[in-house]
């Protein structure tokens, strides 16, 4: 049995199944299963879009027969954009998935339903996927109905937090920061009416207690901890365990934009991904796909089996598409309300000189992979197919579709994966004879 498994789809135009990389879709239609996130929500027109979203990822509902097309079929719709449009757009996105009999992975009516295991069923076997998302997780998570409050849709969450650890000296001296500005004594004065548990000798919380504060800890060095709410990590394992009994072949995926150091655009993983993902093969599943990054992470074999931290994008098309943009989203980009789509997408993509910037500016979001999995009698196997999504080329219409990375480019990508996974001890190997990337 063959999974490919994709990264992050970002797109809004249409008849992509006559305009990629026909080698591309060759992988896609040859699977027994093909996987993606859509990163994007499918309103309906007369539903609002959420207040205070900023940059919004919405279309219609009918993009989604591109993925039908190209044999999409198992879909995380778990990530910072499943929100986008409330609670209602979240239902309207899996009606619209349902409707073309799609997988939709990570949401659900209710928590207990949006944390069950989802399946599809294949003439070669069952493949189960379990879907979160970190980024964001606290906003659009899903609720369960109780004590005469009505369940609420929504996605199921990997919740987490972070807390600033300073060696002692530097731990006084913004303690006395805190002191000096006043902020102390008014969080001191909010926990106490709140009855908020106080600071201590060993943690406090820098900051305003109602607009927004960050926690502070003493410690040998500085860094930033990150940890996971242990309550969604108790019922992700549940339903990895639960989908490895009912399956062939099981994967858990994950959504995460963090990188460590609150950094984004990190190549290293937060210590709170790298350890629900060792938990998650631990618990049963036989690969983890992590997307999210819009480029791609480490590759960590763990006890004979594949993390992929983040496989990067499969599709990041902005410039040509359709795209929902609110008005409060162009304004909040400082456009005018009337704008069109390729207003806010060309000058995301270029400067005023005709330089590439931002994403497009870096060959490093452009390269990505499809990872290929394979469940047989003998065992599992796996190997990185290269992408390459071309937001530098010349030609608006193509920029972000996937075609099969050259050699030379292909070779430049085991070279990086090779440098970035050093820690987890991982060899990567172009393959001349398929063009393919091995990975040990």
């Amino acid at each position: 049995m063959r999974l490919v498994a994709c990264g992050d789809s970002l797109f809004s135009s249409k008849n992509l199944v006559n305009r990629l990389d026909q080698r591309v879709i060759k992988y896609l239609k040859e699977a027994d299963g093909a996987f993606t996130n859509a990163e994007f929500c499918t309103p309906t027109p007369d539903t609002p879009p959420a207040s205070g979203r900023g940059y919004m990822t919405s279309v219609r509902a009918d993009r989604l027969d591109e993925l039908v097309d190209l044999n999409l079929k198992l879909i995380s719709f778990v990530n910072n954009h499943s929100g986008d449009y409330g609670w209602q757009g979240i239902m309207e996105t899996m009606e619209a998935a349902e409707a073309r009999k799609l997988v939709a992975c990570g949401l659900g009516r209710n928590l207990m339903d949006a944390r069950l295991p989802r399946f599809l069923d294949t003439a070669n076997g069952r493949i189960g996927i379990v879907a979160t998302g970190s980024t964001r997780s606290e906003v659009f998570a899903a609720s369960d109905a109780g004590a005469g409050v009505a369940a609420r849709p929504g996605t199921n969450p990997l919740r987490w937090k972070q807390a600033y650890v300073l060696p002692e000296r530097e731990f006084e001296q913004l303690r006395a920061i805190d002191t000096l500005l006043g902020t102390k004594a008014s969080v001191d004065e909010g926990n106490r009416i709140e009855t908020f548990p106080p600071s201590d000798d060993q943690h406090f919380s820098f900051g305003s207690l109602y607009e927004g504060n960050i926690k502070i800890e003493k410690g040998d060095r500085a860094y930033v901890r990150t940890y996971a709410n242990e309550k969604d990590v108790e019922e992700l394992l549940k339903s990895v365990k639960d989908a490895s009994r009912r399956s062939d072949l099981t994967i858990f995926s994950v959504h995460t934009h963090e990188g460590i150091n609150e950094n984004w655009y990190s190549p290293e993983p937060p210590e709170f991904i790298e350890k629900i993902c060792r938990q998650a093969i631990d618990a049963g599943a036989d690969a983890v796909i992590g997307h999210g990054a819009h480029f791609m992470r480490g590759v960590e074999i763990y006890k004979g089996h594949p993390i992929f931290y983040n496989l990067g994008s499969l599709l990041m098309e902005f410039e040509a598409g359709e795209s929902i943009i609110a008005p409060e989203m162009y304004e909040s980009y400082g456009y005018a309300p009337e704008s069109r789509p390729s207003d806010l997408h060309g000058n995301r993509a270029k400067d005023k000189d005709g330089n590439f910037i931002g994403f497009a500016s870096e060959r490093r979001f452009s390269e990505n992979a499809m990872a290929i999995i394979d469940k047989t009698e003998e065992g599992l196997s796996w190997k990185l197919v290269p992408l390459d999504l071309h937001l530098d080329g010349e030609i608006p219409l193509k920029r972000g579709l996937p075609v099969l990375a050259e050699p030379e480019v292909a070779r430049k990508m085991a070279d990086h994966l090779q440098k970035i996974s050093e820690k987890y001890g991982t060899k990567f190997t172009y393959d001349e004879t398929d063009g393919t990337i091995r990975v040990e």
